[in-house]
């Protein structure tokens, strides 16, 4: 059972005066109730820990409901040619892209939103006369704010390069801000998740907190940033392997079935499915509700977001994952070619005459996941390109786990109950037929407990909890740092060792490892779980650029933009730029 949640507490943030929106009415009163200053803000334990939990809301946003960080426009997602004009309006025609582009200035201002609330909760404790109920409880609230502020600017230097480094909260607007260096960037982010690997501890105080492993992992991640940038610098990579060693020390993969879904003597139901689902093997339990938090027995989970049915309807918000909504095919608007077309039959395979005692939901059942309306698809790269010849035997492309045979559901169609073929649908409708990952959308009803409550009836969200980090990738940083130290042999070892565990047939020897081929495993392992963007952009100046121009949708799959890319780092914001009247920000290369 878990413990309490952290997000009903962020709801008490508000008691500080701290928001992520906006409300004109309240802005524009000449006599305003109360002003929150760093002062009065701090006055009780319960202010400080509602600040802190401000800090997990915040980031969780960008986490699972703004999906860009994790790859779209890159090589891994975007809106397929039906909601982009053909590709005209795609993140991945980067004709549109200027330093005004309004989807990497939202990037850049969230981040030090987050990093003000950090600052925020920092200086009013320092300041604060509060008797904590002890000096760990104290340690703790500073460790997680710490964490946060490091993981911003770990975020800011790889999407961005040097920032201003901002370390204390600012009750008046400044103009004059100054960038750092990209190293001195990287720095502070590596001197807060250094202390916040000595003060978190070791595992999660309760469901969705961050302990030393999440901390490690990013402290991991910031060496090899750094070292990056200084030439592989041998003994900042010996830093990003030490660090990756704690996390391996304290949590370990999930190797067998295991939780929820994964017992056979099991007799819970829910929405009338059972719990046990014979064909699914341990990739598919990691991503299953009730498997993903460290408490819940989990032991390769650093870092959870936490959704809740129950908190979601007695609080509001977004408690949940629209996950089967944004990434699911429309197979219900995927049309027959006009061979295949039969009179009294539906115009589409799953558009409707379906028998809903055996598909409930009909053409937003779970077996066409959910009420997919497909803001974002994925990429020729994560469909084929990753599972090409000996890489296909794969745990992670086995049918519990990618979806790619749909047998046609209308029961006045010649073809009921046998699989419909791509080659088979209009090329006016391709673009929604696409494989279903059972990571982004329950495979069956179980994972649509909404329905089951009264409160989701087309299936188009889940309450699962999310990944931020688990120790997978951890692996995969480790093996980058060895790679870039010239050890391709410990490099292999660790890539082989999430290839063991997915049952892969094929190992990768020494010779073969490569960049490529880390980011391909992390393809596969990671696929919209980790921050692609944050990926790609700090590695070695033109690896960002060529995996784009090989797989980025509408360069790669479908070419629409063919010009150049000649930058390695996001534009620096215009906005930002125009408003520091007193300081020159210059614009990063390329933009």
């Amino acid at each position: 059972m878990k413990t309490k949640k952290y997000i009903a507490l962020a709801l008490t943030a508000l008691s500080l005066g701290i928001t992520t929106g906006c409300n004109d009415d309240d802005f524009l009163r000449e006599k305003p109730e109360t002003i929150y200053t760093l002062e009065n803000s701090f006055n009780t334990v319960d202010q400080v820990q509602a600040s802190v939990d401000n800090q997990y809301q915040h980031i969780r946003y960008w986490f699972q409901n703004n999906f860009f960080l994790k790859g779209i426009g890159a090589d891994y997602l975007d809106a397929p040619a039906w909601r982009c004009g053909q590709g005209s309006s795609s993140t991945s025609n980067f004709a549109n892209w200027s330093s005004d582009y309004g989807t990497t200035y939202g990037i850049y201002e969230a981040m030090y939103m987050l990093v003000a609330y950090c600052n925020q909760t920092l200086d009013g404790i320092s300041i604060s006369t509060l008797t904590f109920d002890s000096e760990a409880q104290k340690n703790s609230f500073i460790a997680q704010s710490r964490f946060f502020r490091g993981f911003a600017y770990l975020t800011l230097g790889e999407l961005f390069g040097g920032v201003p480094v901002v370390t204390q909260f600012y009750e008046t607007p400044r103009y004059d801000f100054t960038r750092s260096s990209h190293e001195e960037t990287y720095q502070q982010a590596i001197d807060d998740l250094t202390y916040a690997t000595e003060n978190l501890p070791e595992y999660p105080s309760e469901a969705g907190r961050v302990a030393q492993g999440a901390a490690n992992h990013y402290l991991a991640e910031a060496y090899i940033a750094l070292a990056t940038i200084k030439n592989n610098d041998k003994a900042t990579l010996d830093k990003a392997i030490t660090a990756a060693n704690r996390v391996m020390a304290l949590h370990s993969l999930m190797t067998e079935r295991f939780g929820t879904r994964a017992n056979p003597n099991s007799t819970s139901t829910i929405g009338g499915v059972a719990a046990y689902y014979p064909d699914g093997d341990v990739f598919f339990d990691l991503f299953q509700a009730g498997n993903l938090d460290y408490v819940e027995g989990n032991t390769e989970a650093l870092w959870t977001l936490q959704n809740d049915l129950e908190i979601k309807h007695e609080y509001g918000g977004d408690q949940y994952l629209a996950y089967p909504r944004n990434f699911s095919p429309v197979l219900r608007d995927a049309k027959w070619k006009s061979e295949y077309a039969e009179s009294g039959a539906n115009a589409s395979p799953w558009g409707g005459n379906i028998d809903e005692a055996l598909y409930p939901g009909g053409n937003t059942s779970a077996y066409l996941g959910g009420k997919g309306v497909s803001f974002t698809a994925p990429t020729k790269y994560v469909i084929n390109d990753i599972w090409e010849g000996k890489y296909g035997d794969d745990m992670r492309n086995s049918p519990a786990n990618i979806r790619r045979e749909f047998v046609c559901l209308d029961t006045k169609h010649s073809m009921y109950g046998k699989v419909v073929t791509e080659d088979m649908i209009s090329s006016e409708s391709i673009d929604r037929y696409y494989p279903i990952w059972t990571k982004f959308a329950p495979v069956d009803d179980y994972g649509y407990e909404g329905v089951a409550a009264g409160y989701d009836g087309s299936r188009d969200n889940m309450y699962r909890d999310d990944y931020a980090c688990r120790l997978a990738e951890t692996y995969l940083l480790r093996a980058e740092a060895y790679l870039r130290e010239g050890d391709k042999d410990k490099a292999a070892t660790d890539i082989n060792t999430l290839r063991k565990r997915a049952k892969c047939a094929y190992e990768i020897p020494a010779n073969e490892v490569d960049i490529h081929t880390i980011l391909d495993e992390r393809a596969r392992e990671l696929f919209f779980e980790e921050r692609r963007w944050c990926t790609l952009l700090r590695m070695e100046s033109g690896i960002a650029a060529e995996q784009l121009k090989e797989h980025a949708m509408y360069i790669a799959d479908y070419p629409v933009y063919t010009g150049a890319i000649n930058w390695n780092l996001f534009p620096f914001p215009q906005a930002v730029i125009d408003s520091n009247t007193g300081n020159v920000l210059d614009q990063n290369s390329g933009w």
